[in-house]
């Protein structure tokens, strides 16, 4: 019975022991992780499952490490070489087509995730370190075949310092001779300075290929941090070999050298050298450089370094090996973050050879828009109300996620508020990313204004604060009553622009005069605070005053206004009595008449006024009140000189008491 076995056995996997274990090697992780799995064959066996059937000639069977393994890296970047599985049958023979899964266990990602064997059983990946520093794990799993066999464990060292290569090995060599040129490595940090650091031992293996190093397998750093190799050499066989440079606490470095193969006399293109892709992604084509002998053949298995040398992007797979087409490609190529030319070079090492380097070109063109990165300006962030003579100056930038301009995007604007008009942008936006619409409004208040370019609303908007405009007369009012003398007049203003919206805080563009019964001049403006202003005066004159309202130097309509000023409340000592000095007895009754004025000598011409008379200190009498500011009494009296008190709610009118004399009959006044 063939028992199939899935990736997740129906079992969660168990976490891994720790790493920091002396004692954790690839082989206990291995087993660690197949342990379920090996409780579950055991509990089918038990159960009556009959025997397995084992895998036949030519179906996979075994999964082990062929390259990559314990390497160190700098961490958040790939490692330097792939990591490489190789896949047998039970017989131990190479498996072509065989798919195996990689799993990043601890941190970082692998690209891909999924590979398939070759004719050599080979199948690799590419492992991107996470951002910390520490061990990290990669599994190589064959899914869904008989007998479920180990996955293949790969360990390695996430730094915060690498090695690098300043100067390479030799692309080709001949066996048993010392390299030319040899290597030299410097130590440096993460951002790739160099780290002036004496003492530090670099040694150099074979990380594939078969064969052997001769010479000296390590050298010293001096105190600049750079070791240099003085007679390393490489035996063995023909072929292509990698060696890793390794030293304790930094990430690895890698070259490949081609012993014993025909010498490389060209490089050119084998792909197209100028094209372009959205910047932070990969090019559609992959650089490739064919190499030739001085005949013109093809060479396979040289090793070509590729190096980005322009834009600041990231190759993957930048030491590929000629195959037997004499074509290397790289493995990626992703373009920079910002805007405009990118290159990588293609050499062969310590070669000097026709053609080298080539240069491949690429140009990074602007990503999508950003509504983050993409800003909106006002200018200037205040006006006044008007019908467009005053316009705030809508600025749009469009900015991919990397900050870079993006041209040609179609830009709408939007404004909360009444009143508004707004201009949209007359075109997109231009090299720079920017363009520009304008607003206006015709009432007062805050506009916040937004924009959308080319369909994605941006997170930030500006707001504009719109004012009242210049006060206009034609458009404010003035209401100016009556008056009465001794009483403060009270002028109203409302002062608006040439929209009809009020407008505060601008006292100064009011006058307010006074003329006629009243010559006051000119009378100061209160704010009242709404576009409500006032203007007062006291009056003292009866008659019609003349009161001019201008706004900004024009009057308001209706001015100048009419004020009719009426007197004010009858005074005791402005109001006069007639009463006469003497009178014959043939002439009573005796006429008294009183005229009544105000403090300010103004005539009053209404009744109701409570003036008293009293002779000699007798009961008081009431006089007549005539209704037009008189008042009259006809006393009856003999003869006699008499007292008459006139008074105004108790105050001696004028030259009150006055003496009237009523003399002897024939006596005669």
């Amino acid at each position: 019975m063939l028992v199939h076995h899935s990736a997740s056995r129906g079992h969660s996997r168990p976490a891994f022991p720790s790493l920091t274990h002396p004692g954790v090697t690839e082989r206990s992780l291995a087993a660690h992780l197949r342990a379920p799995l090996l409780l579950s064959l055991t509990a089918l066996s038990a159960c009556g499952g009959g025997e397995l059937t084992l895998p036949s000639e030519g179906q996979p069977a075994e999964i082990i490490v062929a390259r990559g393994n314990r390497q160190s890296g700098t961490t958040g970047e790939p490692l330097g070489d792939s990591l490489v599985v190789k896949v047998m049958d039970r017989f131990g023979n190479p498996v072509l087509g065989a798919e195996v899964t990689w799993t990043a266990e601890v941190g970082g990602s692998v690209s891909p995730a999924t590979s398939v064997t070759a004719a050599d059983g080979l199948a690799a990946t590419e492992r991107m370190l996470g951002a910390t520093l520490g061990t990290y794990v990669t599994t190589a799993e064959l899914r869904g075949v008989a007998n479920d066999p180990e996955p293949a464990v790969f360990l390695a060292t996430g730094v915060a310092a690498r090695l690098a290569l300043v100067v390479a090995p030799p692309a080709a060599a001949t066996a048993g001779v010392p390299l030319s040129p040899q290597p030299a490595l410097q130590l440096q940090d993460a951002d790739g300075n160099d780290v002036a650091r004496e003492g530090v031992i670099v040694t150099v293996q074979i990380s594939s290929g078969e064969g052997e190093l001769a010479g000296g397998t390590s050298a010293t750093s001096n105190a600049a941090g750079r070791a240099t190799f003085t007679d390393l050499a490489v035996r063995g066989s023909p072929g292509t070999r990698a060696l890793a440079f390794t030293a304790d606490g930094f990430a690895s470095a890698t070259a490949a050298v081609a012993v014993g193969v025909g010498a490389p006399a060209a490089i050119e293109p084998a792909a197209a050298v100028d094209q372009s892709a959205v910047v932070a992604t990969a090019v559609p084509v992959l650089p490739a450089v064919l190499v030739r002998d001085a005949d013109g053949n093809p060479l396979a298995g040289i090793p070509v370094t590729f190096r980005v040398t322009e834009g600041g992007g990231r190759l993957t797979g930048a030491t590929p090996v000629t195959g037997t087409d004499g074509v290397a490609t790289v493995g990626g190529w992703t373009l920079g973050q910002k805007v405009g030319a990118n290159a990588v070079s293609a050499m062969l090492s310590g070669l000097d050879v026709s053609g080298s380097p080539v240069t491949f070109e690429a140009t990074a063109m602007p990503g999508a828009v950003d509504a983050a990165n993409s800003r909106l300006s006002a200018s200037p962030a205040g006006i006044t109300a008007s019908s467009g003579s005053s316009r705030s100056t809508i600025t749009v930038t469009a900015r991919d996620a990397f900050d870079n301009a993006v041209p040609g995007a179609a830009v709408i604007l939007a404004a909360t508020g009444p009143g508004n008009a707004l201009t949209q942008p007359g075109q997109p936006t231009g090299d720079d990313g920017t363009t520009a619409g304008s607003l206006s409004a015709t009432t007062p208040g805050e506009r916040v204004v937004s924009a959308t370019i080319a369909g994605t609303p941006i997170t930030e908007s500006v707001t504009v604060v719109v004012s009242a405009g210049t006060p206009s007369a034609a458009r404010s009012s003035a209401t100016v009553p009556d008056g009465t003398a001794g009483q403060g007049t009270t002028i109203e203003i409302r002062l608006a622009d040439a929209q009809g919206n009020e407008v505060a805080g601008s006292a100064g563009a009011i006058a307010v005069s006074v003329s006629g019964a009243n010559s006051e001049g000119s009378v100061g403006v209160t704010d009242q605070g709404g576009g409500r202003y006032t203007a007062g005066y006291t009056p003292t004159k009866a008659g019609t005053d003349r009161v001019r309202v201008r706004v900004s130097g024009a009057d308001v309509t209706g001015s100048p206004f009419s004020s009719d000023v009426g007197p004010g409340s009858a005074d005791a000592g402005g109001s006069v009595a007639a009463v006469p000095a003497c009178v014959d007895a043939s002439d009573l009754p005796a006429r008294i008449t009183i005229t009544a004025f105000d403090a300010f000598g103004n005539r009053i011409t209404r009744g109701g006024d409570a003036f008293r008379l009293r002779v000699n200190e007798g009961a008081a009498i009431t006089p007549s009140d005539e209704a037009d500011g008189t008042y009259t009494a006809d006393l009856e009296l003999q003869v006699g000189i008499f007292r008459v008190d006139v008074t105004l709610d108790g105050a001696q009118v004028g030259n009150s008491p006055y003496q009237l004399v009523v003399p002897f009959p024939f006596s005669g006044c």
